[in-house]
């Protein structure tokens, strides 16, 4: 939920019935437990102003917040080993 986003968290945003969103969930979840970060995972069914919120164009989105600021994001698939390089470095860690 999109009230649940605060300090640092990995953010999936996905749609009812996407094979991507659910095929994405299980790396999102393996990279934030990796990281220590918090996994908030947004249904765009449930909470549509997402979209406007983050500036969405496609789903699977995946966006990086650090501090409580959105620091990146990318959209579509994300195989594990990618996501993991991707948030560490927009982390910085």
């Amino acid at each position: 939920m999109i009230s649940e986003i605060s300090g640092d968290c990995l953010v999936e945003v996905s749609g009812e019935g996407c094979a991507a969103c659910l095929a994405v969930l299980p790396n999102c979840a393996a990279v934030a437990k990796k990281f220590g970060l918090k996994l908030v995972k947004i249904s765009v069914e449930e909470e549509p102003q997402a979209i406007d919120k983050f500036s969405l164009s496609r789903i699977p989105s995946i966006i990086v917040v650090k501090g409580g600021e959105v620091v990146a994001a990318c959209s579509g698939y994300q195989p594990p080993e990618i996501l993991e390089l991707w948030v560490q470095a927009k982390l910085g860690l």
